[in-house]
């Protein structure tokens, strides 16, 4: 019986009790008289808590029922809930379902291209005739065909960004970029393909390639302005891995003529989830020569002290962080000024507008976007020749 029933039930109870009282008591002081009057209230108080005991054993058993029922609904709601839950999960595979395709395709090629291996050559084993070993050498021809098939249709490309002198306009570095063409024309953008490449465990293959691909452009670059720096991105997977971080200061060692010039920038994100491992990789990095940037950044619970100690000497933030449209805050002039002050570079980058244009001018040395310059392609023999000649010189 619920709580809200039982006073109610609990006064009907006491009427009747009353009234076998009353009737008691007429009993025993009035004596015969009065035998007939009691007896009727008597029989009639009986019958009234015998209605009210029949009362409260239906609702009883009402209630009962209907917490039953309830129970089945709840059931029956969280079967739904687990139903719906699991429609959406099918919907949800169904549209990725569209994309798997492409997206193998991408990680494929990406793989094959940044595979370094040499190309398939024909196992020469002893033949009791010509036939068997024609057929090999046929059959490896073909398979180096298809190879070489593969990577004219599918192939990295190399993409500098200006990143611009606010203050005269020229441009003064570069961001390195790439895409993956598909030899129809049609290419995967650089953030895209960084997507997929974390995604298929590949991120670290590709930057080591991207240094690859930079190193000798950029030493071409140095030869006309030794100033210039490119700034390389580089993910979470290779600074927290240290087998991948020593690859990449082999990579340094070996070009350590433009190991200067090279400017590893990551997301500020990537920072905090680094653990002791990997923000010792971005000491090592900073020991061999190389200048670290760090992207994407937010003023919350930044120690600039402690990234002028690691290395990082750029800082490159988006448009609205630097000015919203209602001026910098007192807390982003203070940041501008202690940054200037540690001599750290302010960069804005992915500057759309000229508005944006003129208003991060004013609290940034660099920047760099569509508003400036869109990346441009690199020839794939770009470098070749300078680098020809420094090998030549060594020899």
């Amino acid at each position: 019986m619920s709580r809200h029933m039982a006073p109610v039930m609990l006064g009907l109870t006491a009427f009747p009790l009353a009234a076998i009282g009353i009737a008691a008591y007429l009993v025993m002081s009035a004596g015969p008289q009065l035998m007939a009057v009691a007896g009727a209230i008597l029989v009639l108080s009986c019958c009234l808590l015998l209605a009210v005991t029949i009362a409260v054993v239906k609702l009883s058993r009402h209630e009962s029922w209907l917490w039953s029922q309830q129970e089945s609904l709840r059931g029956l709601s969280r079967k739904t809930d687990e139903a719906l839950a699991r429609i959406s999960d099918v919907e949800q595979q169904a549209a990725v379902a569209t994309d798997v395709a492409a997206i193998a395709a991408d990680i494929s090629a990406l793989r094959r291209e940044l595979l370094d291996g040499p190309s398939p050559q024909p196992s020469v084993r002893a033949h009791a005739g010509a036939a068997p070993l024609a057929a090999e050498l046929k059959k490896a021809d073909k398979a180096a065909e298809l190879k070489k098939a593969d990577k004219a249709a599918e192939q990295l490309t190399l993409l500098l960004e200006p990143v611009v002198d606010l203050s005269t306009g020229a441009t003064s570095h570069y961001r390195a970029m790439v895409g993956l063409g598909d030899g129809s024309g049609a290419m995967v953008n650089h953030d895209d393909l960084m997507q997929k490449a974390d995604q298929g465990g590949m991120r670290a293959a590709l930057d080591l390639r991207m240094v690859k691909m930079v190193a000798p452009v950029l030493r071409r670059l140095r030869s006309r302005n030794p100033g210039l720096r490119v700034f390389v991105p580089v993910g979470r997977a290779t600074l927290a891995s240290r087998d991948e971080a020593s690859r990449l200061l082999a990579l340094l060692q070996r070009d350590s003529d433009v190991a200067q010039g090279m400017v590893f920038e990551f997301a500020q994100q990537d920072l905090g989830a680094l653990d002791a491992a990997g923000i010792d990789n971005l000491a090592r990095l900073a020991r061999a020569g190389a200048t670290l940037a760090l992207r994407e950044v937010y003023l919350g619970g930044l120690d600039l002290t402690a990234l002028r100690q690691l290395g990082v000497r750029f800082l490159s933030f988006p448009p609205h962080a630097v000015d919203a449209g209602s001026g910098p805050s007192a807390t982003w002039n203070e940041f501008a000024r202690q940054a200037r002050g540690l001599q750290m570079q302010i960069i804005v980058g992915d500057v759309k507008t000229p508005q944006q244009a003129s208003a991060v001018s004013r609290f940034a040395r660099f920047g760099h976007g569509p508003f400036f310059a869109p990346p441009r392609k690199v020839r794939p023999d770009a470098g070749i020749a300078p680098a020809a000649a420094r090998h030549a010189n060594v020899a």
